[in-house]
């Protein structure tokens, strides 16, 4: 398979360069002079991978609800302050990225594998209910609830969901090998790009949002949903089989990413605002208010977008404003999210723990980038997610929602996105532990 053989190659290049690097060795040359540096290997398990196993394995214990067999295996996860509802859409999509980074820890695992697998396959209990009421052909959209069979989801369908769903299904593939994944991701942009305003730019936050008698915040045109649709159609434009194709996704994600760069705080900083209203004033809509908040993950999504930007361009200049934009976000957020306490010495990121967690995932990216610029960025989430772990609760092994608080166990704590948050982290910590 093409994809597949793709995927071997960037490998195989990688494994290229690095072999190239470190026969270089520390005050060495490529041509051979110098001592190469006596550097022991790293001694596993880490102790950040002991602990992001725990805090995996958590996860699974507290909010996993495992069930079926065959094709009709899952995983699914819901939240813990109501053990009688299912988890939405959102939780699982967020548990998957926990998983698919247990695998890339793990990549020779095949248990793992599994697991990510049967998470995969729970998303079909998501799937649209009426096949034929799509906006857009050859496409396939995800609701919000969680249906008791296949393809009986309920609820609504959230443009910044479904986005979402279509990058872990790009990560499916490139984890399981099959081609179904990216098929489905190519089926799930495309109902999110019917959502396209061609007036104002940008994706409302919910198929809701379509109508003209929708609320505020279902009209609102929120980064996330545009942020990760530049990753998802840039990405989409690296798989491209024909020039056309690479051409259409690399223009969408050119389009996504135009509409972004409105939300960006500039001059005063790098950091992002949260979307933009929609006013639907006289039948027609208009750009409302930008919605002034910040959060973590919005400027990690962009920095994400930053580099597949910059891996898609082949035009120097345009690489080196990706680069800048994706280190000037990178240094803006460690600002306005790394709190430091002077008096106990320690760092931690504010809000939500999965929004914290994309960010992380930004930094973790930034070390192919500049490794050493990277380190600081990656150094002070280890100590947040070790700071999590220390103030767990002593029981369930959960942690509190900021992590140099106690378990209180309000609803906000108790979600599981909000744990899963902190896991992803554990195993971003772990990664870098191994590099």
């Amino acid at each position: 398979m093409k994809h597949v053989k793709k995927i071997a190659a960037m490998a195989a290049a990688l494994m290229l360069g690095l072999t190239a690097l470190c026969a270089c060795g520390e005050g060495g040359n490529p041509s051979g002079g110098g001592e190469k540096p006596d550097i022991p290997p790293v001694e596993r398990p880490t102790s950040q991978e002991t602990l992001a196993k725990n805090m995996a394995g958590t996860i699974f214990d507290q909010y996993a609800v495992r069930g079926g067999e065959g094709e009709n295996a899952y995983i699914n996860l819901k939240e813990y302050h109501n053990q009688n509802q299912s988890g939405f859409l959102w939780s699982n999509f967020c548990g998957v990225g926990m998983q698919y980074y247990m695998c890339k820890l793990y990549p020779d695992d095949a248990e793992q594998k599994d697991i990510f697998q049967k998470m995969m396959n729970n998303f079909k209990y998501f799937r649209q209910s009426n096949p034929d009421g799509n906006a857009a052909a050859n496409s396939v959209k995800y609701h919000s609830g969680r249906g008791s069979s296949p393809s009986s989801g309920y609820g609504d369908c959230f443009f910044d969901d479904n986005i979402w769903v279509a990058r872990n299904l790009i990560r499916a593939y490139e984890i399981l090998e099959d081609e179904w994944y990216l098929e489905e991701a190519v089926r799930v942009n495309n109902w999110v790009l019917s959502g396209w305003n061609n007036e104002l730019g940008g994706l409302v936050w919910s198929e809701r949002g379509l109508s003209d008698d929708a609320e505020e915040q279902h009209l609102e045109r929120g980064l996330s949903a545009n942020a990760c649709s530049i990753i998802v159609n840039a990405t989409l434009a690296e798989f491209a089989e024909t020039s056309e194709q690479k051409a259409f996704y690399a223009e969408w994600a050119d389009k996504f990413y135009a509409f972004c760069k409105k939300m960006q705080n500039k001059p005063d900083s790098y950091d992002y605002w949260n979307g933009i209203h929609t006013v639907i004033k006289n039948g027609e809509r208009i750009d409302g208010a930008v919605n002034r908040v910040h959060y973590a993950y919005n400027s990690g999504s962009m920095i994400l977008a930053d580099f597949a930007m910059y891996e898609l361009t082949e035009d120097s200049a345009k690489k080196a404003e990706y680069m800048d934009d994706a280190l000037g976000t990178a240094a803006a957020a460690k600002k306005t999210f790394n709190l430091i306490d002077p008096g106990a010495m320690k760092f931690y990121y504010q809000g939500d723990p999965w929004f914290a967690a994309i960010l992380h995932e930004a930094y973790y990216e930034l070390y192919d980038y500049d490794a050493e610029l990277a380190k600081g960025y990656l150094n002070s989430f280890t100590v947040n997610v070790e700071t999590a772990y220390k103030n767990r609760d002593p029981e369930t092994g959960l942690c509190p929602y900021q992590a140099t608080g106690t378990v209180t166990w309000n609803r906000n704590e108790s979600y599981v996105i909000h744990q899963v948050g902190f896991a992803e982290q554990a195993v971003l910590a772990a990664l870098y532990s191994i590099k």
